[in-house]
């Protein structure tokens, strides 16, 4: 019987992460100390939500999750490239969400030699990498937002965008980047980095986090309800925090959305597209005016557009 209830548990545990197959939180709760984050995909991970002056909520999950797709589409991006393959995917765990990237290569690609190949492969799939990293993580949000229920029992609406989400998901994409530029293994040295990225944040203790958070409550959140929504995605050009005032003279720093400007002077096409099979998909495809493939870099500001303006007649507090 312990076992069975184990199973289910842990079950229960992984249908509520929409976050790369990691349970993720809401940013009023599950605080831990950033002493406690641990090895990035190892049995100490650490999971849960930190604060910082600079970079607001940060939850682990959203990190960490976003971070893995990075690292995923650049690996899969640079073995094509090499190899002249046409396409790859790649599909966040758990959640039926298609991410796909195409390339049209010169006729000569196949007499380029190995080692340009391997030079402009690097070069192009560094690019790719957040690019797919962050915008799935976004587009699971997107989903939420319309009523997608990933896993039939997942709260959508009081997690969707909440204020640290996409941010979080930046911080991962970002950070994910960095360590696929530095070489070595990935995870170690993304646990470094991470580490690194947090203190220039200015992450502080677990208890100053939840003190922090209480601040807030009544305005940003209540027991039943997120309020403050971060939906500051694709109608700039970066992702910037939400700060909770009072705690900091010091500004947010914010990342820059990630793009794929510049690969085009290596003359190969880069078409990135994503699908999910979820019948909003479709909702989501009539508000970026589309009846063909959904493409992130083209077709997702349209729609957040949309999403801010439905926040807005909800009532939210949404920061752009």
């Amino acid at each position: 019987m312990k076992i069975s209830i184990a199973i289910i548990s842990l079950l229960i545990g992984v249908t509520l992460t929409g976050c790369g197959g990691r349970f993720g939180r809401t940013p009023d709760r599950g605080f831990i100390n950033p002493s406690s984050i641990g090895t990035h995909n190892s049995m100490g991970e650490g999971q849960g939500m930190l604060y910082t002056l600079r970079g607001g909520h940060i939850d682990l999950a959203h990190v960490r999750g976003p971070a893995d797709q990075t690292k995923q589409a650049y690996d899969r991006a640079y073995a094509c490239i090499v190899s002249g393959r046409k396409s790859f995917t790649v599909k966040p765990a758990w959640e039926r969400i298609t991410n796909t990237v195409e390339f049209e290569f010169p006729a000569d690609w196949d007499k380029v030699p190995q080692a340009e190949r391997q030079r402009i492969a690097h070069e192009i799939a560094i690019k790719i990498a957040p690019v797919v990293g962050y915008n799935s993580s976004l587009y699971h949000e997107m989903l939420t937002w319309k009523g997608a229920k990933f896993f039939l029992i997942e709260p959508e609406e009081k997690s969707s965008f909440s204020w640290e989400d996409i941010y979080s998901n930046m911080v991962g994409a970002h950070v994910a980047t960095e360590a696929i530029k530095a070489g070595g293994d990935f995870n170690r040295t993304f646990t470094r980095l991470l580490d690194e990225e947090l203190q220039r944040l200015k992450v502080v203790p677990r208890d100053k986090a939840v003190e922090i958070t209480e601040s807030v409550r009544g305005k940003w959140f209540t027991s039943a309800r997120l309020m403050k929504k971060n939906m500051d995605s694709h109608l700039d050009d970066d992702i910037s925090p939400c700060i909770v005032p009072g705690y900091t003279s010091e500004p947010p720093i914010t990342y820059p959305l990630p793009t794929l400007e510049g690969i085009e002077k290596y003359g190969i096409g880069v078409k990135y597209t994503i699908d999910a099979f979820f019948m909003e998909h479709n909702t989501l495809k009539r508000m970026a005016g589309t009846s063909g493939p959904l493409e992130p870099l083209k077709h997702f500001k349209p729609i957040m557009q949309q999403l801010q303006q439905e926040g807005i007649a909800r009532g939210l507090d949404i920061h752009k």
